[in-house]
């Protein structure tokens, strides 16, 4: 059953999320991952939630995500 990650990026430095984001794709590959959604747009219909970005990946499994993330 996959299991997906959610993170809400904040990004203070562009040079260094410019080289972070050069790495991140073969390394959510190397754990089965793949990128569903990533940046874009938002529009809050309830409550006070307004995030500058998210990421959405999806994994083979909870294992998986979970080594990706440990």
């Amino acid at each position: 059953m996959p299991a997906h990650f959610l993170v809400e990026v904040e990004t203070t430095n562009a040079d260094l999320m410019a080289e972070y984001r050069k790495h991140t794709p073969g390394l959510v590959a190397r754990f089965g991952g793949r990128f569903t959604v990533r940046g874009g747009a938002t529009e809050t219909v309830e409550g006070d939630w307004r995030p500058q970005r998210i990421v959405f990946i999806e994994f083979p499994d909870m294992a998986a995500l979970k080594d990706f993330y440990g």
